[in-house]
């Protein structure tokens, strides 16, 4: 017999309620993916695409943390309580900056979002609002408060406290802190240091102020340091590390009684802003901070109230030149006689008002 003649015999009722069952049951859920194979994979992934160092560290950092954190208290990195809680633990004991809470944000919402297509798991992100974008008009010194960091930090204790603290304005703390002694040219005309990884991973040598290069020199020669030894060292005579970094800047900002928050990138943004500000051209502050597009230079280049007063000043000079013109064309009697006449009634009816 067919199978359309033994489907006819049947009760119609009981087929369409075994076929309704079978739409009613549950799909199979996926497997849950190795999560640590998933990290190092996704690692592997931006390495490959020539991300930056510092981005690598990022998402190292971001990612061990949730994932020790979901372990410990055996929860499932897919739900989204999961990631409710634990930013609100994250919040809680590190207090973080709101740029560095709003890029842990992005940080683990990329890389979920990532695994989650690819394993076929739910995305615990899907529904989460970001955090604000933090602003950061603020994010530079002035010369005043940058003389006041720069006085503090040659208080530090650490040997390298005050040459770190100036060299921080020139570049990131994760590359500074990697140069070796060889990496720099202090003896010719155009002193430079090479930054090994810069942006998109790529070298770079990076000009150094005509100030750095002595005191750099001297500290040199008072270590008798060979050529691949690390430039700035701790009390040990280790190599600095990015935790000992930030503490010299926190402990400068505390001694010299800033409010803000300084940070080895604050002192990027100064050097960028400075620059920006004494050359008035972006593509030399893009090509000094590495950037190959000139749109990023924007959230480095800040605006000084000064630039502003000047600015307004500039709209005024501007907006009173017509009204000279004016006055002269009236004076000389260039001006035609219907506009004549209204241009002496519009100066009799200002000078009424005034």
């Amino acid at each position: 017999m067919r199978w359309s003649e033994a489907t006819a015999e049947l009760d119609p009722l009981a087929l369409l309620a075994g076929l309704l069952g079978r739409l009613a049951q549950t799909p199979p859920q996926p497997a849950a993916p190795d999560l640590q194979r998933a990290r190092n994979e996704w690692l592997r992934r931006l390495q490959a695409a020539k991300r930056s160092e510092s981005a690598l560290a990022a998402y190292r950092i971001a990612i061990d943390d949730l994932l020790t954190w979901c372990g410990d208290r055996d929860r499932n990195v897919f739900d989204e309580a999961t990631i409710v809680d634990y930013l609100a633990d994250y919040q809680q004991h590190a207090q973080p900056a709101p740029a560095t809470y709003y890029r842990r944000f992005g940080l683990l919402r990329r890389f979920l979002r990532w695994l989650s297509r690819r394993s076929g798991m739910p995305d615990p992100f899907l529904e989460l609002e970001p955090p604000p974008k933090p602003q950061q008009e603020a994010d530079w010194l002035t010369e005043q408060s940058s003389r006041a960091h720069r006085g503090a930090a040659r208080a530090s204790p650490s040997v390298t406290g005050s040459s770190c603290s100036r060299s921080s304005r020139r570049g990131c703390g994760a590359r500074l802190i990697a140069l070796d002694w060889s990496d720099l040219e202090l003896d010719g005309p155009r002193p430079s240091l090479l930054v090994r990884c810069g942006k998109g991973g790529k070298p770079r040598r990076q000009p150094l102020a005509p100030s750095l290069p002595h005191e750099l020199a001297l500290l040199r020669a008072v270590r008798v340091a060979p050529a691949g030894a690390p430039v700035f060292c701790g009390l040990e005579g280790k190599r600095l590390q990015p935790t000992i970094l930030a503490a010299i800047i926190r402990r400068a900002t505390e001694r010299a009684a800033l409010e803000k928050r300084v940070t080895a990138h604050t002192l990027r943004h100064t050097a960028a802003t400075w620059l920006r500000q004494q050359t008035e051209d972006a593509r030399l502050v893009a090509a000094y901070l590495g950037h190959a597009d000139l749109s990023t230079v924007s959230r480095y280049a800040h605006v000084a109230d000064e630039e502003l007063h000047g600015a307004a000043a500039a709209l005024a000079t501007l907006k009173a030149r017509p009204s000279a013109l004016l006055a002269s064309a009236m004076r000389h009697g260039t001006l035609p006689d219907r506009a004549q006449a209204r241009a002496e009634r519009f100066q009799r009816d200002r000078r009424t008002a005034a």
